[in-house]
């Protein structure tokens, strides 16, 4: 019976979410994106399965924040990257995901002290949920079947939306856009290869024993574009991830930095860079 029970459980917190999260994927569907393409699709689905066989969850935990910046402002509409801080949540309960957030103050502002995600009015969330297949909408698992979609994991795919809070505490979901798919598609391949790097401290986080602690961290990763998705001609974007958000190179007199490439099999190439 207590194995029953177990697996009810566990079917439950699939279905319906559990833990620190917004719930489980909306069911925005990739193929209504304005300007996508199969291409783009797969590009992105094997970006997603790289940073899920990375295991990030394993370590980090909703109150880890970083910061991302790909390229430079002016490379985005509006001269401003729409989704500055990653947050990933699922490692200590609830739903496999990573969220990005317009800045650090929105993120601060959703989580709460105890690492629960709140739900903040005209906040908005970017979400890749890694979602069973088995719950997924028979429209995306037509999708993942017809395009030969990579999976994440043993039978995982992300589903990407983004979320907003209305003043009323209801959650609102819309398709993101093709620049923001851009933008995760170089997120995720960086964070793949730059969150192992992070460092343990040996004290740990005050208040929170099962938090681990890490020694501020900045990294540059230059992300090889697919063809699919190469703009104004540039075949790489740098992208650097910094732990927590607002670390900087001052004080540095030469800095390593990682280059991922599409066809890199997940392994690192340190070259030297000018920082200073």
């Amino acid at each position: 019976m207590d194995l029953h029970l177990k697996n009810l459980f566990g079917r439950f917190q699939d279905q319906f979410g559990s833990g620190p999260g917004l719930g489980p994927g909306s069911g925005a569907r990739l193929m209504k994106v304005e300007g996508i393409s199969s291409n783009i699709i797969q590009s992105i689905f094997r970006a997603s399965a790289s940073l899920y066989r990375s295991e990030p969850w394993k370590r980090l935990r909703p109150g880890h924040l970083f910061g991302v910046r790909v390229g430079k402002d002016s490379d985005w509409s509006g001269k401003r990257q729409p989704f500055q801080c990653v947050q990933f949540t699922g490692g200590n309960g609830g739903d496999i995901a990573i969220y990005m957030y317009r800045s650090m103050n929105n993120a601060l502002k959703m989580t709460d002290d105890s690492w629960e995600i709140a739900r903040v009015p005209n906040v908005e969330v970017f979400r890749v949920t890694y979602e069973a297949e088995s719950l997924m909408l028979p429209c995306n698992k037509r999708m993942v079947k017809s395009l030969s979609l990579e999976v994440s994991g043993a039978d995982r795919f992300p589903v990407i939306d983004v979320a907003r809070c209305t003043t009323s505490g209801e959650l609102q979901f819309r398709n993101p856009t093709l620049e923001e798919l851009r933008l995760v598609f170089a997120v995720m391949k960086a964070l793949s290869l730059v969150h192992p790097l992070l460092v343990q401290e040996e004290k740990q986080a005050r208040g929170c024993p099962r938090m681990m602690k890490f020694s501020p961290f900045i990294e540059t990763v230059d992300v090889q574009w697919p063809p699919e998705m190469l703009f104004k001609g540039q075949d790489f974007v740098a992208v650097t991830v910094s732990y927590p958000p607002g670390q900087s190179y001052e004080h540095k007199s030469q800095q390593t930095a990682v280059m991922a490439s599409e066809d890199d099999g997940d392994e690192l190439e340190i070259v030297s860079s000018g920082f200073s």
